[in-house]
């Protein structure tokens, strides 16, 4: 209390359990001669089995969420609506200027604010996808990327990379797993899916496609499944057999970032050499 009367603390804003506080505190302020300031007592936040949120519930410190992948402007922007909204509004993304300009007390929720992980993820997604700039986006991802040990030397093609992903992940922890095609050399295959390789006509679309893919440049997206219908025709094969061929192939797993995207954006010679090194083992 004097370090606060002293360093001319005019409002006390805190957690309601410390009203049992306030009278002693008040009396003390008056006893030596001090101004005593407003006091505001905010409800309590909860985790979702509604008991005061504790470590229990995981992570609680902001340092955590940094580490996870969060990133700093979608945090602040989601503690702060716990518990208060701006009047007459149902937006949920908001500036930091938005924020402070529009934040009241009286607004405030007189019940507690339950603290859900889930939609703390789903904030984080949408201040990837649609929010900050790419050069924040790249600014912030990049330590991550370079813990997992991948090659970002190449800027420019880091930056291609997360302009036509980042509708894919809602943390940059997920972000790395999911990135790993784009940059790591070779790709493991695990056994199970070397199987569903051989169950298809994974040797006839593969050949076809590295054939073809010497000739041409696949720039977006739309390239690449021009080229996928190309394929099917010639070979009368299902579209699934080659999705999953090439997915197989290029990223040893089932699921990921769109097969498109990742082939219009990884360069040639290392998609030729990914197709080679499978078509080796298949034959």
């Amino acid at each position: 209390m004097v370090d606060d009367a002293l360093m001319g603390i005019t409002h006390v804003v805190r957690g309601e359990d410390h009203i049992p506080n306030t009278p002693k505190q008040i009396l003390i302020y008056r006893a030596l001669g001090f101004e005593v300031p407003k006091f505001a007592h905010l409800p309590v936040i909860l985790g979702e089995d509604r008991s005061k949120l504790s470590k229990r519930h995981g992570a609680v410190s902001v340092m955590n969420y940094r580490e996870e992948g969060f990133l700093p402007e979608a945090l602040f922007n989601y503690l702060c609506l716990l518990g208060w909204s701006p009047p007459g509004s149902d937006r949920e993304i908001f500036s930091k200027e938005e924020l402070i300009e529009l934040f009241d007390l009286k607004d405030v929720n007189s019940a507690p604010a339950v603290f859900n992980r889930e939609k703390l993820r789903w904030m984080n997604g949408v201040y990837i996808r649609e929010v900050v700039s790419l050069d924040r986006l790249y600014e912030a991802i990049l330590p991550f990327l370079e813990s997992a040990g991948y090659d970002v030397s190449d800027e420019e093609y880091v930056k291609k990379v997360l302009e036509r992903t980042r509708d894919a992940y809602d943390t940059f922890t997920e972000a790395v797993e999911k990135l790993r095609p784009f940059f790591v050399d070779e790709i493991e295959i695990e056994p199970e899916l070397w199987s569903r390789l051989e169950d298809m006509r994974s040797y006839e679309v593969l050949s076809a496609f590295a054939d073809k893919l010497k000739d041409r440049d696949l720039e977006t997206p739309e390239d690449v499944k021009k080229l996928a219908k190309e394929i099917q025709k010639e070979l009368g094969v299902k579209p699934k057999e080659i999705w999953h061929s090439l997915r197989i192939a290029l990223t040893g797993q089932l699921e990921g970032v769109g097969i498109d995207v990742l082939l219009s954006t990884l360069p040639k010679e290392r998609v030729i050499s990914r197709i080679s090194r499978v078509l080796e083992k298949l034959g």
